[in-house]
């Protein structure tokens, strides 16, 4: 077959298109391959490897470097210049949707390669042939074909059906609406195919791509046919589940001196080790005078620049607390940075005390004071920087992460730099502190806790009042923002800062992040202007308070997946999926607005 460039979307590469998802291109199906397949032609890591990430590292608790995905374009000759990710062709079955006959690989044989038809001797009309849409999958994260051969005869009763070797006859027919018929044509055995079928894995590759990773032996386990692989669909949202974590670039990382003498011999170990390794200080010299040539410096600012090192930069010695994720980016929002760049990282305007004295303008009734009163911090995020983590994935539900280099020896993960801007907000917490224990609300968060706890989620841990203040507040907002400041709520991205101790925190960042060095154009920051904003938080609580099918919404007990929300619809706080942290779940309107016959109040006063 011959090689087909697949344009694919780096953030995507990270995502739903990742190491082991199926990728639809032009001419058919692929399935993405391992990152040990990401070299060039010495065999050696394409990615580039991204740098000042040690804080991201120490959050995630992962000790691998991080490299981005290598990048290959297509030339006007139609060469492919640079490396690119590669993919094999998969399912390798293809079927005839004239009369079913069924090859597999048939773009391996004398037939063009993008376009193999039927050559079927009973096939009136010999189309083109498509490629099956279903595939094997196992909780342990395997995939592999259809095993169609044995499932048209694992149920033949007569012995020459059931010992049939035959495995080029086999025909795929369909009757009717979802009714298909599998049949040998060798034998004559018949089966219905449902495309949900259970079946044990076998013993062979762990990928379609891999060759030396052979499954191991399973056992099946007294729950029976939740450890044996199903037959699923392609489309099937438990053929791929990829995981993914994104950490936003803080202080002292977020303000590197980018370009600099100690910037420049930060990211080249090379040069570092060759100063290092310079016997005698005569030859340190003559390596730095050398170097100093290079970089268009003084052999003193290459100097100053190795001190600096030796100091620690960029982190000077900070501890980084593994797991510490959400706590230390919230603190950084609410600290005034002092001599901020335009270049550094995370470049932020803390807007909280305009904020507060807009509590006292004449100019507002009280339930605008009491809703200004309710937020504490408001702050402009002009810029940010956010670092994707690629770390494996899953298939049919399992708990066994799949690594990106399949078999967890890799010394890197893939992952990207996202830029941006956005809007943070952090909630009064004595305010808060006093709703969040009033018996009305607690008793709508234990008719919740159950089903949350059936569900298996682990994140938020645990389920407070106040996430779901939080989550859902965060929601109508970006409906919001949509409505009011062009953004599509697509683009938008919520990340929710939720604690009661040690620390307590309860903040909502709604920021866009591009995989583009020059972020966005600035619109999204400027809607926290003060009065602005207060706009934009009352007509989104006005709309928490009523949705289009109401009553129905407002006194649901559970809808959505796992019955997970409450009063949450999609015409009143849902959002697109890449929006919403938590798969546009754990959500409750009841939360937000007031509800006076149950006596449950509002966070924000308001009735």
């Amino acid at each position: 077959m011959a090689n087909e460039l697949i344009p694919i979307r780096l953030s995507h590469l990270l995502g739903h298109s990742g190491v082991g998802a199926i990728v639809r291109g032009a001419n058919g199906l692929v399935v993405v391959q391992d990152t040990r397949q990401w070299t060039d032609r010495q065999g050696i890591s394409a990615g580039k490897l991204i740098p000042y990430v040690e804080r991201v590292r120490a959050a995630l608790g992962i000790e691998e470097q991080l490299r981005e995905p290598p990048v290959a374009k297509e030339l006007a000759n139609g060469q492919v210049d640079g490396t690119s990710v590669p993919a094999t062709r998969f399912p390798s079955w293809m079927h005839c949707p004239s009369c079913g006959s069924m090859y597999r690989w048939p773009w391996r044989k004398d037939q063009p390669d993008h376009a193999p038809r039927c050559n079927h001797q009973d096939c009136k009309h010999h189309p083109k042939l498509e490629q099956v849409t279903w595939v094997l999958a196992h909780p342990e994260g395997y995939l592999a074909d259809v095993p169609w051969h044995f499932l048209a005869h694992q149920g033949a009763r007569d012995p020459s059906q059931r010992n049939c070797k035959v495995q080029d006859q086999l025909r795929l027919i369909e009757r009717g609406y979802e009714e298909r018929i599998l049949r040998c044509g060798a034998c004559g055995v018949g089966t219905r195919f449902r495309g949900d079928e259970r079946v044990g894995f076998g013993q062979g590759r762990m990928q379609p791509w891999t060759k030396d990773d052979l499954v191991p032996p399973i056992e099946v386990g007294e729950e029976g046919d939740k450890d044996h692989a199903q037959v699923l669909v392609i489309n099937d949202t438990r053929v791929y589940v990829p995981v993914a974590e994104s950490v936003l670039v803080i202080p002292p990382e977020s303000r590197v001196r980018k370009g600099t003498v100690v910037d420049r011999l930060y990211r080249n170990s090379g040069d570092r080790s060759r100063i290092d390794g310079a016997r005698t200080p005569l030859a340190r010299k003559g390596i730095i005078r050398t170097l100093a040539t290079e970089y268009r410096c003084t052999p003193n600012d290459i100097e100053t620049a190795l001190a600096d090192l030796a100091r620690g930069y960029p982190l000077y010695g900070e501890n980084l607390t593994p797991g510490q994720l959400r706590e230390s980016e919230f603190k950084a929002f609410l600290e005034v940075l002092p001599d901020q760049r335009e270049d550094e990282d995370l470049v932020t305007r803390n807007r909280s005390d305009e904020w507060c004295e807009l509590g006292s303008a004449v100019d507002l009734n009280s339930e605008e004071r009491k809703i200004v009163h309710s937020v504490r911090h408001l702050v402009r995020v002009d810029r940010l920087k956010a670092v994707k983590v690629f770390k494996g994935f899953t298939r049919l539900g399992g708990e066994e992460i799949v690594p990106p280099d399949i078999v967890g020896k890799s010394d890197w993960l893939p992952a990207i730099e996202l830029y941006g801007e956005g809007i943070f907000l952090a909630l009064d917490e004595d305010r808060l502190k006093v709703w969040e224990q009033t018996p009305a609300v607690v008793s709508r968060l234990n008719r919740l806790l159950p089903r949350f706890t059936e569900s298996g989620r682990d994140d938020p841990n645990p389920l407070t009042t106040r996430f779901m203040l939080l989550h859902t507040l965060s929601h109508l907002l970006m409906r919001q923002i949509e409505s009011e400041g062009g953004y599509p709520a697509a683009s938008l991205i919520e990340r929710i800062y939720c604690a009661n101790a040690p620390e307590p925190m309860a903040g909502i960042l709604i920021h866009v992040a591009v995989p583009d060095i020059a972020g966005s154009l600035g619109g999204l920051a400027e809607l926290s202007e003060p009065r602005r904003f207060l706009g934009i938080l009352i007509r989104a609580l006005e709309h928490s308070r009523w949705c289009s099918l109401d009553p129905v919404c407002s006194e649901h007990e559970g809808q959505g997946p796992g019955l997970l929300n409450r009063a949450a619809c999609h015409a009143c706080a849902l959002v697109p999926e890449p929006a919403c942290e938590y798969g546009n779940t754990l959500l409750d309107r009841g939360f937000v607005k007031d509800d006076a016959a149950n006596g449950l109040p509002s966070f924000f006063g308001i009735t």
